[in-house]
């Protein structure tokens, strides 16, 4: 175990020491493996058939978030859908415009996941996504994880179009085709229905405040998929290989560990459970320490790093509060100091730029003292 968190730990430490470098390089290889699924899936276009457009496409995508990459690749699909049939590029375009305004603006964090699953399904690895999803997205990956299946699926729907040579028949509708084709699919349901269940039972499950919950949410994954996938094909005969359920449900667990792994090992024989209070609330803490292969330091407690974050909260809240003060006083000091310098010319302060001992004469320095001024000190 230690060796392992040395591996892991010079792993993160680069990354995060060349994340300049590194982020760019990870988001090219992604997407450059984006296009060039892309491209296998539909492959229509003879544009996007050449290497140097799917080289520069991938370089425009490096140096951006994630979000503009799945945009061109939902553009990529667009041109490709065009290439076939005018009524298929714009049921794409309104797929992905549907995506991006409903979903992909609140949750830009999740773009990958629909880039991510169309992959997994021409890899014949479609039962790994619940995994990953749930620990890298969470249960806001399901719409994501639906979508991306149906860009799939509409995909291979329009390749029957293609290879069938249905477009000859001029009464022939190929939107109407795509959409009865993935509508009636009872193996485009059951998978859907697979997915959403494991990913909500497995989010719940991982996110419970109880000890090992991480390494129970990744097995009980595994095993959802395939309990839920006997009882799916059993209801509705989708015909689902329980083949490609078990390697895909193994294969996930396997990267599921892995992955958290990577994220942290939580040493469960050392957690504390701390209980403080303020003047408005009763805290309950439960801190579990992480594995490391950097050697220990005498730490504070929890408690007093807990006590420490309150009391920067109440510091934190009274410098607003008197900022706010400040700010609500400040009108009245502008206003006095623009009040001063007719104060000043009325009392006759020669710091005003006026001396009245030179307008004035001599004998009005009684008025001098009943205004508050007295020259040469007195």
């Amino acid at each position: 175990m230690p060796q392992v968190m040395k591996v892991r730990d010079a792993i993160r430490d680069f990354l995060r020491k060349f994340d300049e470098i590194t982020i760019p390089v990870l988001r090219f290889v992604f997407s450059y493996i984006l296009f060039t699924s892309i491209n296998k899936l539909f492959g229509y276009s003879e544009l996007f058939g050449r290497g140097i457009v799917i080289f520069l496409l991938a370089l425009i995508c490096s140096l951006a978030s994630d979000t503009v990459a799945v945009l061109l690749g939902g553009v990529v699909m667009m041109i490709n859908g065009v290439s076939v049939s005018a009524e298929i590029g714009i049921m794409l375009f309104v797929v992905v415009i549907l995506m991006y305004c409903s979903y992909m603006r609140i949750f830009p964090d999740c773009a990958w996941v629909l880039a991510f699953v169309p992959i997994m399904f021409m890899w014949k690895l479609y039962f790994v996504i619940p995994v990953i999803v749930v620990i890298f997205a969470g249960a806001a990956g399901i719409v994501p994880t639906v979508f991306g299946a149906l860009f799939y699926y509409i995909a291979m729907a329009i390749r029957e179009i293609k290879d069938g040579s249905m477009l000859e028949d001029k009464e022939f509708q190929a939107y109407n085709y795509v959409i009865d084709s993935v509508i009636k699919n009872k193996a485009i349901l059951s998978v859907l229905i697979v997915f959403a269940v494991v990913i909500m039972i497995t989010y719940i499950l991982y996110k419970l405040p109880y000890d090992y919950a991480f390494y129970v949410a990744i097995l009980a994954s595994g095993l959802l998929n395939i309990l839920v996938s006997l009882l799916v094909d059993g209801a509705t005969d989708a015909g689902i290989s329980m083949g490609q359920v078990v390697g895909g449900s193994l294969l996930g667990i396997l990267i599921g560990a892995l992955v958290q792994v990577c994220k942290g090992l939580l040493d469960y024989a050392h957690k504390e459970n701390v209980q403080f209070e303020d003047d408005d609330y009763f805290y309950y803490v439960k801190a579990v320490p992480k594995f490391t292969s950097k050697k220990k330091t005498e730490k504070p407690s929890v408690s007093d790093v807990a006590k420490q974050a309150m009391s920067g909260h109440t510091q934190t809240l009274t410098k607003e509060n008197k900022s706010s003060v400040a700010q609500t006083e400040q009108p009245q000091v502008k206003q006095t100091a623009a009040a001063q310098p007719m104060a000043n010319q009325q009392i006759g302060n020669p710091l005003a730029g006026t001396n009245p001992a030179k307008k004035r004469p001599m004998n009005q320095t009684e008025n001098y003292r009943q205004d508050g001024y007295y020259p040469n000190g007195q």
